[in-house]
C-alpha cells in the first residue's frame, strides 16, 4: 500500500491544536512556555504516543519524538517545525510543519510501512522569539551556537526567566541540549508572503535564506516635566525613538525588492503623561538577500542614529543581539523535493526565506531543506494566515515521499 497523506485527519489536527490559545478572528496565541504553548505541547506528545514513537526531551525544552526503523544503525531522518506562535498568530505558522510531520507517521502506520533508518520528529521551543529574545532559541541552544545558560538566564518583558518557566511548566527535560545524529533535516512550513498564490505554484522549495541582522536600541533622554520644559530645552528619547522607527521604515523601502526593514517592539520609560520620556527601547532589524547590502543597510541606519543623537541631544546604545543566514540550503535535497512534487503532478518553484526558521540553525549541521506551501494572501502572523486543506495535504505529501525516498 502507497503511504498517502490523510487531509481531512491533518486539517482536523491543526484545527485542534488551534483552539488551543484561540484568539478572535480565528487566530493563536501560544507565545513559549506559556500554559497555552504547555497544553498544545502535551496535545502533541498524546497524539504521538498513540503511535508508539519513543520520547525525548531536552533541557530547553525541545521534544524529539522517534519512529524506529529497521536499522538500528542507520542515522535518523528528522522533520518538524514549532508549535509556539507570535501574540496576533495564525493557525499555521510552525504548526503546520509538526503536524504534517505527524501526520507522515501516522500514514507510515496505515500503510503497514517500516523504513530502514529512524525517523525523528522535532518541535523546537520557542521559535518565535515573542516572550523570550533571541527566537530560533531551542533550537540555536540544541545547535550549540547559544549556550544553554545563557538562554536560561534570559527574562521575558515580566522578568521571569527562561529557566523559571521550563520549571514552572514542566518543559525542561534530561536531555543534555546538543546536535543530533541525523542524515538529513526537513521542514515544511507555510511560504508566509504572496509570491506562491500569484505564480500558482503548488510548492516552494526554498534555496537560501536572506542575511538579517537585529539589534536592540536604547535611547537615552533627560528626564522633565512636559509643561514648565520648553521644546528646544527637551532631550526625549520618546521623539528620537520616533524619528528612528520612520528612518528604519524608509531604509526597508530603499531596500525593496530584496531588502527589508523593521521596527517591531518599543519599551519607553517613564510612559507617563506628565513626564517628558528619558529612556525608550526598540528592537528592529535589517535584512537582505546579499549580506553585503545588509551590512550596507545597517551602516546607514548606524549613521542615522549618529545624526538623531547630534540634533536631539540624546544618546543611542546599540546592542547587535544576533544575526542569522545567508544560508544555502542543500541543493541535493531541494532537487528531491522538486522531484517528489513533479511525481505528484505539482508544480514547484524556487524561493529564498525572508523570515528566521529553526532550519536556519540545522543547515551547518547536517543536509537541510525546506518547503513551502501557499499562504492566501500572503498573510502571516495574523489570525486572518491561512492555508487550504488541500495545499496542506500537497506539502505534507511531498514530505512523506521524500522521507521515504531518504528513509529507505
Amino acid at each position: 500500500m502507497t503511504p498517502t497523506i490523510n487531509a481531512d485527519r491533518l486539517w482536523q489536527s491543526i484545527m485542534a491544536i488551534a483552539e488551543i490559545g484561540a484568539i478572535p478572528g480565528n487566530g493563536s496565541c501560544r507565545m513559549a512556555l506559556t500554559p497555552e504553548d504547555t497544553a498544545a505541547r502535551a496535545l502533541f506528545i498524546g497524539w504521538c504516543q498513540e503511535l508508539g514513537l519513543g520520547h525525548e526531551q531536552d533541557a530547553i525544552g525541545n521534544q524529539f519524538l522517534r519512529r524506529a526503523g529497521t536499522d538500528a544503525s542507520a542515522k535518523a531522518v528528522a522533520f518538524g517545525s514549532h508549535l509556539d506562535t507570535v501574540p496576533t498568530g495564525g493557525r499555521f505558522d510552525g504548526v503546520a510543519g509538526v503536524l504534517a510531520g505527524l501526520e507522515v507517521l501516522r500514514a507510515l502506520d496505515d500503510a503497514g510501512v517500516k523504513t530502514r533508518a529512524p525517523l525523528e520528529l522535532v518541535n523546537w521551543m520557542n521559535e518565535e522569539g515573542s516572550r523570550f529574545r533571541p527566537a530560533m532559541m531551542g533550537s540555536r541552544v540544541a545547535a550549540g551556537t547559544f549556550r544553554l545558560a545563557d538562554a536560561l538566564a534570559i527574562t521575558d518583558d515580566d522578568g521571569i526567566s527562561v529557566a523559571q518557566a521550563l520549571a514552572e511548566s514542566g518543559q525542561a527535560g534530561p536531555l543534555t541540549p546538543a546536535p543530533r545524529d541525523w542524515s538529513a533535516w526537513l521542514e515544511l512550513h507555510i511560504e508566509q508572503g504572496p509570491v506562491m498564490e500569484a505564480t500558482g505554484a503548488d510548492i516552494g522549495v526554498v534555496v537560501g535564506t536572506m542575511h538579517a541582522r537585529y539589534f536592540q536600541l536604547s535611547v537615552i533622554g533627560e528626564p522633565s516635566h512636559v509643561g514648565p520644559t520648553e521644546m528646544g530645552r527637551r532631550h526625549d528619547s520618546l521623539a528620537a525613538a520616533a524619528e528612528i522607527i520612520l528612518a528604519v521604515e524608509k531604509i526597508g523601502r530603499a531596500a525593496e525588492p530584496d531588502g527589508r526593514a523593521s521596527a517591531s517592539w518599543i519599551e519607553n520609560i517613564p510612559n507617563a503623561r506628565g513626564n517628558v520620556s528619558h529612556l525608550t527601547r526598540l528592537h528592529c532589524d535589517v535584512r537582505h538577500t546579499d549580506a553585503a547590502a545588509a551590512v550596507a543597510m545597517e551602516q546607514t541606519l548606524r549613521a542615522v542614529l549618529s545624526d538623531i543623537e547630534r540634533r536631539r541631544g540624546v544618546r543611542i546604545e546599540i546592542d547587535p543581539y544576533t544575526t542569522f543566514g545567508p544560508i544555502l540550503f542543500d541543493q541535493r535535497l531541494g532537487s528531491l523535493i522538486r522531484r517528489k512534487a513533479a511525481d505528484r503532478q505539482l508544480t514547484t518553484r524556487d524561493m529564498v526565506a525572508a523570515a528566521g526558521h529553526d532550519s536556519v540553525l540545522m543547515a551547518p549541521l547536517v543536509p537541510t531543506a525546506m518547503l513551502f506551501v501557499p499562504s492566501v494572501g500572503g498573510i502571516t502572523h495574523n489570525p486572518k494566515e491561512y492555508s487550504t486543506p488541500a495545499q496542506l495535504a500537497h506539502g505534507a505529501q511531498v514530505l512523506l515521499d521524500a522521507v521515504l525516498a531518504l528513509a529507505g
